[in-house]
């Protein structure tokens, strides 16, 4: 982490990662109070407080209220200078410590203030706002602060007047539930595509898939892929969506400090209300592939903002001195054994996907590894009876 001056117990409670991550969002999207000369201490601190009493109360509206101002003051002496032209520290802190400040808003949502019957009213609303049809400013993270207040005599002439409910509802569900803080900022966790499904009325709704795939399918039939410089990311691309990750390819990641990272592949995948990030690096040469590179690929790693939960090593073979240092980096290592071409694409995906699907149930908890050997069981039988049957019929 580059700011030596974030003391990580400001966040070791709900509490206190709630009240600092309002400071942070109110820090991110307001303007002129970091100047030094006008200001000892930030003067948003009275709005923070009076919006935190709004969701939390005694020990931990003190905790969050604390630690709230602390942070603004740390950040204040540390940080004015830079914040007058870039803000880039507010979005570095937001994401390194996002699961942290994900766990203290979503503690404290109030889903009691959202009635059924407005419920797909709010989730067209957060759609409308994480498409950008509405103007609105966002972090890195995805945090937006709308071009205006969700009260405002404006919002509700353009905006509410759609709706045949009354906008008074709306508005009281959004504020004091606490998806819209300070009447126009939106915390990222409330954008996430997990929270806003799981906002639709109970008939509506449906479970997400876990990260567990389908394990009673049969692996899924694969065509040759056409020869491009890319193939083997085109090959792991696939095999991750086939997984049901969202992927994207050559991907570029902010970098801690300053710049960004191309990575090969980049899959993210919601398990209840997290997001799951692989990181997947493919090398498909002729030569093997030496320890050199292993370093380099794991200190690109520890450069991401956003750390990967799983980081996955391609290659057709490594020397065992790679091999060794890329397993105790944390790496998982899937050898090839050859370079992936057109001709063999259907090969090489059936060899990762086997190998990705057999890690994911791995890592699944006993009961799940139970229900996937009874249903490989109840999957061989059944095939076995319908070869049977086409033998007696014949």
């Amino acid at each position: 982490m580059c700011m030596h001056w974030f003391n990580e117990e400001l966040i070791d409670t709900d509490a206190k990662a709630f009240g600092v991550y309002l400071a942070l969002l109110k820090a991110r999207f307001s303007l002129g109070w970091w100047d030094k000369k006008s200001y000892q201490i930030p003067p948003i601190i009275d709005e923070i407080r009076k919006e935190i009493s709004k969701f939390l109360t005694c020990r931990d509206m003190y905790e969050a209220s604390k630690a709230s101002e602390e942070f603004l003051t740390l950040l204040h002496e540390h940080e004015a200078e830079k914040l007058r032209q870039d803000k880039s520290i507010l979005d570095e802190i937001e994401a390194e410590y996002y699961e942290s400040f994900k766990g203290g808003v979503f503690k404290y949502f109030k889903g009691d203030y959202i009635n059924d019957d407005i419920k797909n009213i709010i989730r067209t609303f957060l759609k409308d706002v994480r498409s950008g049809k509405m103007k609105w400013y966002e972090s890195y993270m995805g945090s937006v602060r709308l071009g205006w207040a969700i009260n405002s005599r404006y919002t509700i002439d353009n905006y509410w007047s759609r709706f045949r409910i009354g906008w008074e509802e709306i508005i009281r569900a959004l504020t004091t539930s606490g998806i819209v803080v300070f009447d126009d900022i939106i915390p990222a966790p409330f954008l996430e595509d997990e929270f806003i499904e799981r906002l639709a009325p109970p008939e509506e709704f449906e479970e997400k898939e876990e990260i567990i795939p389908k394990i009673e399918e049969e692996k899924p039939k694969y065509h040759e892929k056409p020869p491009t410089r890319e193939i083997l990311e085109s090959i792991v691309s696939d095999v991750l969506k086939d997984l049901g990750f969202k992927v994207e390819t050559n991907k570029r990641l902010k970098a801690k400090g300053s710049g960004d990272i191309e990575v090969d592949v980049w899959g993210i995948k919601f398990i209840g209300n997290t997001r799951f990030y692989v990181y997947a690096s493919c090398k498909n040469w002729n030569k093997d592939v030496d320890r050199t590179v292993i370093d380099g690929e794991y200190g690109r790693t520890l450069q991401l903002i956003q750390s990967p939960h799983l980081k996955i090593f391609i290659a057709k073979k490594l020397t065992e001195p790679a091999r060794e240092t890329a397993l105790a980096d944390g790496f998982i290592v899937i050898e090839l054994g050859e370079k992936a071409s057109s001709k063999n694409a259907g090969e090489i995906y059936n060899l990762i996907y086997s190998h990705l699907k057999e890690l994911f149930i791995g890592i699944a908890p006993p009961e799940l590894q139970r229900f996937a050997k009874e249903a490989k069981e109840i999957s061989e039988r059944l095939k076995n009876l319908a070869e049977e049957i086409e033998r007696i019929s014949a």
